[in-house]
Protein backbone atom coordinates (compact mmCIF):
# COMPACT_ATOMS: atom_id res chain seq x y z
CA UNK A 1 0.00 0.00 0.00
CA UNK A 2 2.37 2.99 -1.48
CA UNK A 3 0.05 5.73 0.31
CA UNK A 4 -0.77 6.99 3.66
CA UNK A 5 -3.93 5.97 5.77
CA UNK A 6 -6.14 7.75 8.00
CA UNK A 7 -7.40 6.25 11.44
CA UNK A 8 -9.49 7.02 14.08
CA UNK A 9 -8.84 5.78 17.32
CA UNK A 10 -9.74 6.92 20.81
CA UNK A 11 -6.61 5.15 22.77
CA UNK A 12 -3.41 4.15 20.95
CA UNK A 13 0.23 3.70 21.90
CA UNK A 14 3.28 3.72 19.17
CA UNK A 15 5.97 1.40 19.59
CA UNK A 16 9.63 1.64 18.35
CA UNK A 17 11.94 -0.19 16.16
CA UNK A 18 11.72 -3.90 17.57
CA UNK A 19 13.80 -5.72 15.49
CA UNK A 20 13.20 -9.30 16.06
CA UNK A 21 13.49 -8.49 19.94
CA UNK A 22 10.09 -10.74 20.13
CA UNK A 23 9.98 -11.26 23.91
CA UNK A 24 10.47 -7.25 24.30
CA UNK A 25 7.90 -6.60 21.87
CA UNK A 26 5.14 -8.86 23.46
CA UNK A 27 6.16 -7.49 27.16
CA UNK A 28 5.34 -4.11 26.06
CA UNK A 29 2.60 -4.53 24.43
CA UNK A 30 1.09 -6.44 27.25
CA UNK A 31 2.21 -4.19 30.06
CA UNK A 32 0.15 -1.23 27.78
CA UNK A 33 -2.88 -3.37 27.32
CA UNK A 34 -2.54 -4.12 31.41
CA UNK A 35 -1.97 -0.43 32.20
CA UNK A 36 -4.10 1.63 29.67
CA UNK A 37 -6.66 -1.13 28.53
CA UNK A 38 -6.97 -4.04 26.43
CA UNK A 39 -8.75 -1.92 23.50
CA UNK A 40 -5.25 0.92 22.83
CA UNK A 41 -4.39 0.55 19.36
CA UNK A 42 -0.67 -0.83 18.74
CA UNK A 43 0.84 1.33 16.02
CA UNK A 44 4.53 0.18 15.55
CA UNK A 45 6.68 2.38 13.53
CA UNK A 46 8.28 -0.76 11.80
CA UNK A 47 11.44 -2.31 10.95
CA UNK A 48 10.48 -5.58 13.35
CA UNK A 49 13.27 -7.46 11.66
CA UNK A 50 16.84 -7.84 11.08
CA UNK A 51 19.22 -8.26 13.45
CA UNK A 52 17.88 -9.68 16.87
CA UNK A 53 17.08 -13.31 17.54
CA UNK A 54 13.49 -13.78 16.57
CA UNK A 55 12.86 -12.15 13.21
CA UNK A 56 10.17 -13.89 11.83
CA UNK A 57 8.62 -14.68 15.19
CA UNK A 58 8.50 -10.76 15.80
CA UNK A 59 7.40 -10.79 12.28
CA UNK A 60 4.20 -13.08 12.49
CA UNK A 61 2.98 -11.62 16.14
CA UNK A 62 2.62 -8.69 14.31
CA UNK A 63 0.85 -10.02 11.48
CA UNK A 64 -1.56 -11.77 13.90
CA UNK A 65 -2.09 -9.00 16.01
CA UNK A 66 -3.15 -6.98 12.43
CA UNK A 67 -5.21 -9.93 11.14
CA UNK A 68 -6.92 -9.25 14.71
CA UNK A 69 -7.69 -5.50 14.53
CA UNK A 70 -5.17 -4.78 16.94
CA UNK A 71 -2.35 -3.69 15.49
CA UNK A 72 -0.47 -1.67 12.40
CA UNK A 73 2.70 -0.86 11.34
CA UNK A 74 3.87 1.33 8.86
CA UNK A 75 6.37 0.71 5.77
CA UNK A 76 9.77 0.84 6.83
CA UNK A 77 13.52 0.33 5.07
CA UNK A 78 14.61 -3.09 6.74
CA UNK A 79 11.06 -4.80 5.99
CA UNK A 80 11.26 -3.04 2.51
CA UNK A 81 14.54 -4.58 1.75
CA UNK A 82 13.23 -8.27 2.80
CA UNK A 83 10.32 -7.72 0.89
CA UNK A 84 12.49 -7.15 -2.13
CA UNK A 85 14.62 -10.50 -1.40
CA UNK A 86 11.19 -12.27 -1.14
CA UNK A 87 10.67 -11.52 -4.65
CA UNK A 88 13.90 -12.81 -5.96
CA UNK A 89 15.13 -8.80 -6.30
CA UNK A 90 19.19 -8.50 -6.23
CA UNK A 91 19.42 -6.78 -2.56
CA UNK A 92 22.97 -6.84 -0.62
CA UNK A 93 22.16 -8.43 2.16
CA UNK A 94 24.06 -7.17 5.66
CA UNK A 95 24.75 -8.87 8.49
CA UNK A 96 21.79 -7.71 10.26
CA UNK A 97 19.24 -8.67 7.63
CA UNK A 98 21.20 -12.37 7.21
CA UNK A 99 19.93 -13.18 10.75
CA UNK A 100 16.42 -13.29 8.99
CA UNK A 101 17.20 -14.45 5.88
CA UNK A 102 18.66 -17.27 7.47
CA UNK A 103 15.78 -18.14 9.87
CA UNK A 104 13.83 -18.39 6.59
CA UNK A 105 16.03 -20.05 4.47
CA UNK A 106 16.20 -23.28 7.36
CA UNK A 107 12.28 -23.69 6.86
CA UNK A 108 11.09 -26.64 4.20
CA UNK A 109 10.69 -25.08 0.58
CA UNK A 110 6.75 -25.54 1.54
CA UNK A 111 6.97 -23.68 4.54
CA UNK A 112 8.72 -20.91 2.81
CA UNK A 113 6.54 -20.39 -0.67
CA UNK A 114 3.76 -20.98 2.13
CA UNK A 115 5.05 -17.99 4.02
CA UNK A 116 6.72 -15.94 1.55
CA UNK A 117 3.21 -15.05 0.33
CA UNK A 118 1.77 -14.64 3.91
CA UNK A 119 4.18 -11.59 4.14
CA UNK A 120 3.66 -9.98 0.87
CA UNK A 121 0.17 -9.74 1.08
CA UNK A 122 0.92 -8.46 4.45
CA UNK A 123 3.03 -5.96 3.39
CA UNK A 124 1.28 -5.30 0.73
CA UNK A 125 -1.34 -3.80 2.88
CA UNK A 126 0.44 -2.00 5.52
CA UNK A 127 0.70 2.03 4.84
CA UNK A 128 3.62 4.00 3.99
CA UNK A 129 2.78 6.44 7.14
CA UNK A 130 -0.42 6.74 9.09
CA UNK A 131 -2.18 10.02 9.89
CA UNK A 132 -4.11 9.50 13.35
CA UNK A 133 -7.04 11.24 14.58
CA UNK A 134 -7.67 13.95 12.13
CA UNK A 135 -3.66 14.93 12.26
CA UNK A 136 -3.53 14.33 15.99
CA UNK A 137 -0.47 12.57 15.10
CA UNK A 138 1.11 11.43 12.21
CA UNK A 139 3.35 8.01 12.11
CA UNK A 140 6.29 7.51 9.73
CA UNK A 141 8.79 5.32 10.28
CA UNK A 142 12.51 7.66 9.90
CA UNK A 143 9.99 10.72 10.07
CA UNK A 144 7.78 13.10 7.90
CA UNK A 145 8.23 16.66 7.00
CA UNK A 146 4.72 18.90 7.21
CA UNK A 147 4.49 20.06 3.47
CA UNK A 148 4.53 16.14 2.78
CA UNK A 149 1.59 15.00 5.04
CA UNK A 150 -1.33 13.92 3.25
CA UNK A 151 1.05 12.98 0.02
CA UNK A 152 2.94 10.62 -1.42
CA UNK A 153 6.00 10.24 -4.13
CA UNK A 154 9.06 8.86 -4.72
CA UNK A 155 10.67 11.29 -2.75
CA UNK A 156 8.13 11.16 -0.06
CA UNK A 157 8.23 7.22 0.06
CA UNK A 158 12.72 7.59 0.55
CA UNK A 159 12.52 10.25 3.24
CA UNK A 160 9.70 8.35 5.12
CA UNK A 161 11.85 5.08 5.06
CA UNK A 162 15.12 6.24 5.75
CA UNK A 163 15.34 9.87 6.14
CA UNK A 164 18.04 12.55 5.48
CA UNK A 165 22.19 11.51 5.85
CA UNK A 166 25.24 13.22 5.27
CA UNK A 167 27.17 10.32 3.88
CA UNK A 168 29.74 10.21 6.78
CA UNK A 169 29.19 7.45 9.32
CA UNK A 170 29.70 7.64 13.06
CA UNK A 171 32.27 5.81 15.70
CA UNK A 172 29.64 3.47 16.29
CA UNK A 173 28.83 2.47 12.93
CA UNK A 174 25.89 4.48 12.17
CA UNK A 175 25.20 6.65 9.41
CA UNK A 176 25.37 10.35 10.23
CA UNK A 177 22.13 11.38 10.10
CA UNK A 178 20.47 14.88 9.34
CA UNK A 179 18.25 16.38 12.16
CA UNK A 180 15.05 16.96 10.10
CA UNK A 181 12.89 18.25 13.08
CA UNK A 182 15.42 21.14 14.05
CA UNK A 183 13.74 23.53 10.98
CA UNK A 184 10.36 22.44 11.68
CA UNK A 185 7.69 25.70 12.53
CA UNK A 186 5.05 24.22 14.95
CA UNK A 187 2.02 25.75 16.26
CA UNK A 188 -1.60 24.33 18.20
CA UNK A 189 -2.42 22.28 15.00
CA UNK A 190 0.65 20.81 14.19
CA UNK A 191 0.66 17.38 15.05
CA UNK A 192 2.76 14.90 16.78
CA UNK A 193 5.12 13.35 14.22
CA UNK A 194 5.98 10.07 16.08
CA UNK A 195 8.95 8.22 14.64
CA UNK A 196 11.75 5.41 14.88
CA UNK A 197 14.84 4.64 12.53
CA UNK A 198 17.32 6.82 14.17
CA UNK A 199 18.34 5.46 17.64
CA UNK A 200 18.75 7.65 20.77
CA UNK A 201 19.75 6.27 24.24
CA UNK A 202 16.39 8.00 25.39
CA UNK A 203 13.20 9.16 23.50
CA UNK A 204 14.28 12.19 21.78
CA UNK A 205 11.81 15.47 21.68
CA UNK A 206 11.71 18.30 19.82
CA UNK A 207 9.17 20.51 18.54
CA UNK A 208 6.48 18.24 18.42
CA UNK A 209 8.49 15.44 17.18
CA UNK A 210 9.22 11.66 19.22
CA UNK A 211 12.02 9.74 17.72
CA UNK A 212 11.44 6.99 19.87
CA UNK A 213 14.18 3.96 18.62
CA UNK A 214 15.71 3.20 22.07
CA UNK A 215 17.89 0.66 20.70
CA UNK A 216 16.56 -2.69 21.96
CA UNK A 217 18.54 -4.89 19.52
CA UNK A 218 21.68 -3.33 20.69
CA UNK A 219 20.80 -3.90 24.56
CA UNK A 220 19.31 -1.03 25.33
CA UNK A 221 14.98 -0.86 25.72
CA UNK A 222 12.02 -1.09 23.72
CA UNK A 223 9.63 2.18 23.93
CA UNK A 224 6.68 3.03 23.10
CA UNK A 225 5.16 6.45 23.56
CA UNK A 226 1.10 7.01 24.35
CA UNK A 227 0.21 10.97 22.38
CA UNK A 228 -2.92 11.83 24.27
CA UNK A 229 -1.55 10.75 27.32
CA UNK A 230 1.95 11.84 26.84
CA UNK A 231 3.71 8.72 28.26
CA UNK A 232 6.13 6.77 27.67
CA UNK A 233 6.32 2.96 28.41
CA UNK A 234 9.88 0.96 28.40
CA UNK A 235 10.86 -2.40 28.57
CA UNK A 236 14.63 -3.28 29.34
CA UNK A 237 16.52 -5.47 26.69
CA UNK A 238 16.73 -8.77 27.71
CA UNK A 239 20.43 -8.85 25.98
CA UNK A 240 22.71 -7.06 23.38
CA UNK A 241 21.12 -8.85 20.14
CA UNK A 242 23.67 -7.06 17.67
CA UNK A 243 26.74 -4.67 17.64
CA UNK A 244 28.04 -2.98 14.67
Amino acid sequence: MDTFLKIQKEKYAVIGDSHGCYYELKELIENIWSKYGEDTFIVSVGDNIDRGDYNLKTLKLCMNLFYEGKFIEVQSNHMNKFIKWLYGKNVKVSYGMQKTVQEFNSLSNEEKEKLRKEIIDYYNNIPLYLIVNDNESVVAHAGIKDNMIGKVSNKIKSFVLYGETTGRFLENGFPERLDWTLDRKVDDKSPKIIYGHVVYNEPYINKKCYGIDTGCVLGNKLTAYLPKEDKFEFVKAKKKYYTF
